[in-house]
């Protein structure tokens, strides 16, 4: 039933265009997925699987369903469980896989992953095999490299979503709190400056901190669009430079038959 909604598919299939989208529409879906975490987690149940696969994207992007809930438990069945842990390594919590038991922390590690997905395009040490080497790397603190371009803001909130100690990460309502502040921010300046020229200096009641946040949102949009125009002109001069050199070949081929 749900597959007839989200005909984009999984979230993995849809990270290449994700990566191009504005900040304004990568927060949308954060939340989205933020408030689908946030009904688990308010039945005191934690997912203990959630990765990219077990995302599912509507075809407008506007919905998204977390699937596969097998896995998902109750807080105080976890407590007492001696089964072993499961999941997909790069997104598993490094307390989980020193065999501590799935909590709600560990599902906000979890997301903590799709955060930087949506600046990456790609999935979190998608270059490494997934072995007992990457998992002692992970426990030990390593994590994927933060890419160019990322807000300060949003590198900041990522990285407290995947602190090594659980008890450091913001719940699913921190983040539901954050995420829609800078969107109803980015948003409203969008409203006034919707050339992305600022003309419009604005009045809006918000603390400075989130003003800042705001602005560094939109100086990553910007770069976002000079990064895309930058590949649109590199793509068109390389297919400029193929055409010329087959025509060429073309033309001593010709040559040779004339």
């Amino acid at each position: 039933m749900v597959m007839s909604y989200a005909k984009e598919g999984s979230l993995r299939k849809c990270l290449s265009k994700i990566v191009k989208f504005k900040w304004q529409h990568k927060l949308q879906l954060l939340k989205n997925i933020i408030l689908g975490l946030k009904v688990i987690h308010e039945s005191d149940l934690v997912h203990c699987d959630l990765h990219d696969g077990n995302i599912l994207i509507s075809d407008d992007y506007n919905e998204t369903y977390i699937i596969d809930l097998g896995l998902c438990k109750s807080i105080s069945e976890l407590q007492d469980s001696i089964d072993r842990n499961y999941g997909v390594l790069p997104y598993i919590a490094p307390e989980v896989i020193r065999n501590e038991p799935y909590t709600s922390a560990s599902d906000i590690y979890s997301l903590s992953m799709i955060m930087w997905e949506f600046t990456s395009g790609i999935p979190p040490f998608n270059n490494k095999t997934h072995d007992h080497i990457l998992s002692l790397s992970i426990c030990e603190g390593e994590r994927p490299k933060i890419i160019e371009n990322t807000p300060k803001c949003y590198v900041d909130l990522l990285e407290k979503c995947w602190n090594s100690d659980p008890f450091k990460r913001p719940t699913v309502i921190d983040l539901e709190n954050i995420i829609s502040l800078w969107l109803n921010c980015v948003n409203k300046y969008y409203e006034l400056n919707d050339d992305d020229d600022e003309k419009v200096i604005l009045g809006i009641d918000i603390e400075t901190q989130f003003k800042n946040d705001m602005y560094r949102f939109v100086k990553a949009n910007k770069a976002l669009i000079q990064e895309q125009v930058n590949t649109s002109i590199i793509e068109f001069d390389a297919n400029s430079l193929l055409t010329e050199v087959l025509v060429q070949n073309n033309s001593e081929c010709l040559d040779c038959v004339i």
